[in-house]
């Protein structure tokens, strides 16, 4: 009964037939009317395998951030591991908005050459979770305002401009998942190709980085989009991370919508990725 009611609940995307519909009502065996619904059999075994396959992504989930509150500067972790955060500088540049289905933070970065004025949520408390082990940032983004030669923070805790430790960004039209060395060091990453992969405004984008301890990868909306090169590190950044601007507010403020932000400790795979830009649409 239980696939029956997913089935029900997604069957604005399979397009079932109102036999379908029958057959949750009247909790009849699920299988009794795929026999004239092929294409369903596919859909039936996702949703078999969805506990199996979330099991270990789940155990995996430093936190998840959906910004629904209405008011207030609190930033509640709902995956209930505790890790909650808070809007700065008296919610200065970041504001409580409707998201894709509930709230959402809308940040103005303000002045691209200014320094300390943009919107920005800080989550504290991580220095016990080692990223260079694993990583996946996911987050909904809509961007209110894009400026091609333009860098805009999503997620980051780098202790300066190129390091130590990760920043998810667009900049230059590309979007980075990228580390360093710190200081005047090197950094490395992956990054989209902006003529084949076109942000624009206004538009819901589904973005994610994840580092496996060897490889950093890009999606956006569940399509890989960039990759880096094997065998290379993420440094160890601030125990802080920050959504919508560098270092607190201090740079690279985000123009734009943010909203159902998620870590975890480890990469999660392609599939994971496309399912989570999908079914959580």
């Amino acid at each position: 009964m239980r696939n029956a009611t997913l089935l029900k609940k997604y069957s604005f995307r399979s397009g079932l037939s109102k036999q379908r519909d029958v057959c949750v009502a009247q909790d009849c065996p699920l299988w009794s009317w795929l026999p004239q619904r092929p294409h369903a059999i596919g859909l039936l075994m996702l949703l078999v395998s969805l506990p199996a396959m979330s099991h270990g992504a789940e155990t995996s989930l430093v936190g998840y951030w959906p910004f629904d509150a209405t008011e207030g500067l609190a930033v509640i972790d709902a995956s209930g591991n505790g890790r909650h955060g808070e809007i700065l500088n008296n919610s200065l540049g970041a504001t409580r908005v409707t998201g894709r289905s509930s709230g959402a933070i809308e940040f103005d970065g303000g002045d691209q050459d200014a320094r300390g004025g943009a919107g920005c949520v800080a989550i504290p408390g991580l220095d016990a979770i080692d990223w260079s082990e694993g990583l996946t940032v996911e987050v909904w983004v809509r961007f209110t305002d894009l400026q091609r030669p333009s860098t805009y923070e999503i997620v980051s805790n780098t202790q300066d401009d190129r390091g130590k430790g990760f920043r998810l960004m667009l900049s230059w039209a590309s979007l980075l998942l990228r580390s360093g060395e710190g200081g005047a060091g090197e950094t490395w990453g992956a990054g989209s190709d902006p003529t084949g992969t076109s942000i624009r405004t206004d538009e819901w984008y589904h973005l994610a980085g994840t580092y496996d301890g060897s490889v950093f990868r890009v999606y956006v909306d569940g399509a890989l989009v960039g990759e880096s090169a094997e065998g290379l590190d993420l440094t160890q950044g601030q125990s802080t991370i920050y959504v919508g601007a560098y270092n607190g507010g201090y740079a690279y403020g985000l123009h734009g919508v943010v909203d159902d932000l998620r870590l975890y400790n480890r990469a999660r795979s392609a599939e994971q990725i496309m399912m989570d830009a999908r079914l959580r649409d």
